[in-house]
């Protein structure tokens, strides 16, 4: 009974199905689509879920009685329906009813053909376009078989679903085959689905039809037909549309501007513009042809339609400012660049041509354009006077972004045209590096700044290059820094403040005792100095810093002072144990300051004022001692100081001010050379020359060594007549008449430098000029009068100038060895053993031999080495000389004929460190590490080696070459002493390198 209830149920329910109550209810009505284009309206509005979704998993009734097929169709058209009404296309539903139908003839009732039909549309967005359309045939085959005729809702429907799918119609086909008569909507759906095809035939075609109906001609058809025409370069075509949207009555402003695009893009330009001269253009059109004709290869013509938009430039401001940058991004820079340019040619558009250059230059950056464009776009901007800015502009863009070779390039452009580079402009690359690769890059950028000619003052010195680079060994921070060519009078006095900004008084001595040729600027260092001394205490390298150098012991009383203040709490024990101090490195105050200490103590609430600290005050005191005011006083400035006092000076109205000038102009230019700034020194001696002031002798020296060192022979010569005491007696030291020969052989003049020497006699006799004779000699060896190298040798020796040292006799080797003259290099070898008891360059030449040696390149080649073995053993020592050996197998990586020598010989380690320590060369150091790997701990003291090869290498920025030594220690087991792991891992840490995992466990030990 039930299951004859439930097939009477489906029946009843299937009759609801073919009526229109139930369609209602499904939202289906019998009516035609609103006017206006195909409207799917199978589920009414409330009943629509925003997210509808194929659902290809459902399986269908399974529980349906075994009845007539007729009635499962029906049962399953009856859950398809209900999934429709819920908001749910089922794929595998949809294609279950189409093939039941199909294979049974099933008789699809309209209305249901009519739901699957919309079904195989859009609503089935995620199945592939080619099965929709499959689907949809299926359903119209169902629809054609009912028998009954097709309904205009059908056909409508269909054309609805091939728009959607995008499938193409042939409207004259299409028309012919309806058995009924189209309406408009019919018309209207032809056309949309030719517009999606964009099929120009078929969009032809039925505006064909249309004209001859009561049909309204859509704007929109025509205007894309137009569109397919102009890609096609049919000119033609496009007038007669025209023609025929007049005689229509429609709109032809879309249709002219296709037109005009379409001239644009053959490059007819009369055409174009008698089209914008009849039929004006809106600013967006004109904007659209200007890319067209760029993206064309007709940008020569985009001047012309400029004309037309030129005053309504400054409204599209954010427009152009678009344009600009498609076309930089389509690849069109250059005419991008002569938009630009076209609209700085306009007076009244000066003000807004910056942002339309910010926006070009903006895009060039983000898109990583090629840098040399980059700088040539921002100068030719800057040359044509569209931009003065626009250099700075791409520095600041590059500054913020990090890119460090960007704005190298525009420094050195800006360099060029003699704009003024400063400091600070390096400060974001300098962080950048440093979080980047660390040390070594920051070294790189010193040299960058060094090489654009710019001065590195104390501000980054001591903000953005000390905090960022290993100032463990502060001497050997001075030493990178001058390996970058930045001398320590400019790096000294920053290093000291900025290790007493940490507190690093125990550094600061042994640097001190290192440099005492150097110059130091209290005055910068007063405040540091006070705080660290709060903080330590360390009263005992505060003093040795103070008297250090002669100008320290003026700053004694104010360090007293900036100590000694009434607000600040005063402990007796410490302020005895300073002066105590004091007095044994006997150092005097003033009777001024020493009066205000015991003033100061005095009204000090926390301190009691002992006889006992009274007397260690007087006792300081040096009646004759005139109080200084050492933080005003020029004596005590540095350059910079010296230019802010020498401008006050100038402006003051005291007329006793101007005696001053002299002085501060005569302290500005020693401090400028000491700092070797030719380009200050010159606007200093222009001035000085402008005042009319006389030149000291010691002046013109310091000048004269200036010129020398920066290459400025005539200059330099010019100032000699006014130096000479007599013809061949000059006011200038040993080492200056060195230096005037070595310059000499750079402007190839060795036969007068070679007179100098021999000719001239120097004031002070005394001099040490040994450095400055082994430079003489080696760029002599170097040039093309290297023949005249040993003759000025024998000068130099002659007129006592030097010393024979090793040093000094190896531009004499130099010369075969550059030559590859190993027989010509045996004999100046075997000469300078002989006359002088040395052996420069002993081993290039014993690793030469040896090279050549196993090359089969050399006859006789065991007697020869045997005789520079025997020259080494002579001069030196046998263990020397096996040592040397040793350092040239390594070299020439012979590790089995080194393990074979040193079974029976002992290393120097003497001879060693004086090769770790003067590396020649990546060869050498090589060489170096060898005999490591291949010698224990009984043959050489392994931890000196290592430690002095980590110097070299942290010298050098070498990380690859210190993890390899790691790596050595490792397998050969070498304890790390704690001054080397301290080093490693600074070094390694200083470069943003990774620790070895050895050393982390080895910490955590």
């Amino acid at each position: 009974m039930i299951e004859a209830d439930k097939i009477l149920y489906l029946r009843r329910y299937l009759t609801l199905i073919r009526s229109q109550l139930y369609l209602s209810r499904c939202g289906i009505t019998s009516r035609s689509p609103q006017y206006g284009g195909y409207v799917l309206e199978y589920v009414h509005p409330r009943n629509l879920r925003p997210g509808i979704y194929i659902a290809a998993e459902r399986t269908y009734g399974t529980t349906v009685p075994q009845s007539s097929q007729s009635d499962v169709i029906d049962h399953k058209l009856m859950s398809f329906c209900d999934d429709v009404k819920k908001g749910q296309v089922l794929v595998d539903g949809l294609k279950e009813v189409i093939s039941l139908c199909s294979k049974n003839d099933y008789q699809l009732p309209h209305d249901i053909g009519v739901l699957l039909l919309k079904c195989c549309g859009n609503l089935l967005h995620e199945l592939e376009t080619a099965e929709r359309n499959h689907l949809a045939s299926q359903v119209w085959h169902l629809a054609k078989k009912n028998g009954e005729a097709i309904t205009l809702e059908y056909y409508n429907t269909l054309l609805g679903v091939n728009e959607e799918n995008s499938l193409s119609v042939n409207p004259k086909k299409f028309l012919a085959d309806m058995s009924v008569e189209p309406d408009e909507n019919t018309y209207r759906l032809l056309l949309n689905t030719a517009i999606k095809t964009t099929n120009s035939e078929h969009l032809w075609d039925i505006l064909s039809v249309t004209k001859d109906k009561s049909v309204t001609i859509y704007e929109e058809a025509v205007n894309v037909l137009i569109q397919i025409y102009m890609t096609g370069n049919n000119i033609a075509k496009v007038e007669q549309m025209i023609t025929q949207m007049r005689e229509a009555k429609l709109p032809t402003t879309k249709a002219y501007t296709e037109l005009a695009c379409g001239y644009a893009r053959l490059g007819d330009i009369p055409n174009l513009i008698n089209i914008l001269n009849e039929e004006p253009q809106d600013n967006a059109n004109l904007l659209r042809i200007i890319k067209i004709l760029s993206v064309s290869n007709n940008s020569r013509h985009i001047p012309v339609i400029l004309n037309f938009l030129m005053t309504s430039v400054p409204t599209l401001r954010t427009e152009i400012s678009k344009m600009i940058t498609e076309l930089i991004r389509a690849d069109q820079v250059a005419d991008a660049h002569t938009i630009i340019n076209c609209i700085a040619m306009n007076n009244e558009m000066k003000e807004i041509v910056p942002s339309f250059i910010n926006s070009f230059m903006n895009e060039l950056i983000i898109l990583n354009a090629p840098i040399d464009d980059i700088v040539k776009y921002a100068n030719d901007f800057v040359e044509s006077g569209c931009s003065q800015q626009a250099l700075f502009d791409v520095a600041e863009i590059g500054l913020k972004l990090g890119r460090k070779k960007l704005c190298l390039a525009i420094f050195q452009m800006m360099r060029r045209k003699n704009i003024e580079i400063r400091p600070h402009y390096y400060w974001p690359l300098l962080v950048k590096a440093h979080n980047n690769k660390g040390e070594a890059e920051i070294y790189s950028l010193v040299k960058s700044m060094v090489n654009a000619g710019l001065k590195i003052d104390s501000d980054t010195l001591v903000h953005y290059i000390y905090p960022y680079v290993n100032t463990t060994n502060p001497t050997v921070t001075l030493q990178k820094l001058l390996l970058n060519d930045v001398s320590s009078a400019i790096t000294f006095t920053p290093l000291l403040s900025f290790l007493l900004q940490q507190n690093r008084l125990q550094d600061i001595v042994p640097l001190c005792t290192s440099h005492i040729h150097n110059k130091i600027y209290y005055r910068e260092l007063m405040k540091p100095l006070v705080n660290a001394y709060i903080v330590t205490k360390d009263f005992k390298n505060c003093i040795a810093l103070l008297t250090a150098f002669p100008q320290g012991r003026d700053f004694i009383g104010l360090f007293l002072k900036s100590l000694i203040k009434v607000e600040y709490p005063i402990y007796i024990e410490d302020l005895q144990l300073l002066l105590e101090e004091l007095i044994t490195r006997e150092v005097k105050i003033s009777q001024m300051d020493a009066n205000i200490l015991k003033d100061r103590l005095k009204t000090n609430e926390n301190f009691n004022l002992t006889p006992k600290v009274v007397n260690l005050i007087e006792n300081l005191v040096d009646p004759s001692m005139i109080d200084l005011q050492v933080m005003s006083h020029p004596r005590y400035m540095n350059a910079k100081e010296l230019t802010y006092y020498l401008i006050e000076v100038k402006s003051s109205t005291n007329s006793a001010y101007k005696d001053y000038i002299k002085n501060i102009l005569q302290k500005l230019l020693i401090s400028y050379c000491l700092e070797n700034d030719l380009k200050k020194v010159e606007e200093i001696k222009q001035e000085y020359d402008a005042c009319q002031y006389e030149w000291t002798p010691s002046i013109k020296s310091i000048l004269f060594e200036l010129y020398l060192k920066n290459n400025k022979l005539n200059e330099a010569e010019a100032l000699l007549p006014e130096l000479q005491i007599t013809p061949n007696k000059i006011q200038i030291d040993r080492n200056k008449i060195v230096m005037y020969a070595t310059a000499l052989v750079k402007a190839n003049k060795p036969t007068k430098a070679l007179d100098i020497i021999d000719t001239f006699n120097a004031i002070d006799f005394k001099t040490n000029a040994q450095t400055h004779c082994c430079t003489l000699l080696q760029v002599l060896a170097q040039s093309q009068y290297h023949n005249c190298t040993k003759d000025m040798l024998n000068l130099l020796l002659k007129k006592n100038y030097c010393k024979v040292t090793t040093e000094l006799l190896k531009p004499l080797m130099a010369i075969p060895l550059k030559r590859n003259d190993i027989l010509e290099a045996e004999t100046v070898l075997a000469e300078c053993a002989q006359k002088f008891h040395k052996a420069p360059l002993i081993l290039e030449v014993l690793t030469i031999l040896l090279e050549q040696k196993y090359n089969s390149k050399l006859q006789n080649a065991n007697s020869r080495i045997e005789n520079v073995y025997n020259i080494i053993s002579t001069i030196y020592s046998g263990q020397t000389a096996n040592t040397i050996l040793a350092i040239a197998l390594a070299t020439l990586d012979k590790t089995e004929k080194l393990k074979t020598l040193l079974q029976d010989c002992q290393l120097s380690m003497n001879c060693l460190v004086y090769y770790l320590s003067n590396i020649e060369s990546n060869r050498s150091i090589d060489g170096l590490q060898n005999i490591l790997k291949v010698t224990d701990a009984n043959g050489v003291n392994q931890n000196v080696m290592c430690e002095i090869l980590l110097s070299t290498y942290d010298k050098m920025g070498d990380c690859n070459r210190a993890l390899e030594l790691w790596k050595i220690m490792c397998t050969k087991n070498i304890k790390p002493t704690k001054q080397f792991k301290k080093s490693f891992t600074q070094f390694l840490l200083s470069n943003n390198i990774s620790l070895p995992p050895e050393l982390n466990r080895i910490k955590m030990k």
